[in-house]
């Protein structure tokens, strides 16, 4: 059975010569559908659930200013607002459970307010793999189902902040800036 750390390996060898988002991202994303589909084994730290919130556990970061990996668990109705990522790439793995996922095209914006439009919702389980890459990064994603979720999420850098989006009367999104910090770290 393979484990995690295989995976990263596989990662560390594959983002070590990618010059680009692109190629970075296909790169990491098959990586990720194949241990997905291979039942990789994770650390009983990375699975663990957090309330009322979802778990955030760093799993690795490349020294410097190199991809970051980092585990998301999504007990049943977690969830994250529409949010951006800060302009890094990311490729998103479900390895276990099911997700639903909102892509968002934003259609404009002033001072206070963007408008977004939803353009896509797709099911998401295990093998699963999105990526974002700049400017397309807007998305949510929520837990709608009875049993957690896991996925894991490589950035092309460590994420520490994003801007989320608060949905507001007029049917318009204020924007907030928000800190991103980890439920767990490695030791």
């Amino acid at each position: 059975m393979p484990t995690l750390d295989d995976l990263l390996e596989d990662l560390g060898k594959a983002l070590e010569p990618c010059s680009n988002a692109q190629s970075a991202a296909h790169s990491t994303g098959n990586i990720l559908r194949h241990y997905a589909l291979q039942n990789v084994t994770l650390p009983e730290r990375i699975v663990q659930e957090t309330s009322p919130c979802y778990a955030r556990h760093l799993v690795f970061h490349q020294e410097g200013d190199g991809y970051c990996v980092v585990a998301m668990v999504w007990g049943p109705g977690q969830g994250t607002p529409v949010h951006d990522h800060g302009g890094v790439w990311c490729v998103e793995g479900c390895i276990q459970g099911r997700l639903a996922v909102t892509s968002y095209r934003k259609l404009g914006e002033d001072e206070s307010r963007v408008q977004f439009e939803a353009e896509t919702c797709v099911e998401v389980g295990p093998g699963s793999v999105g990526c974002l890459i700049p400017p397309f990064e807007h998305h949510k994603l929520h837990n709608p189902f009875q049993e957690k979720a896991v996925t894991l999420h490589v950035y092309g850098q460590e994420l520490r902040d994003c801007t989320r989006y608060v949905p507001q009367d007029d049917g318009s999104f204020a924007a907030q800036k928000a800190c991103l910090a980890y439920t767990t770290r490695p030791n």
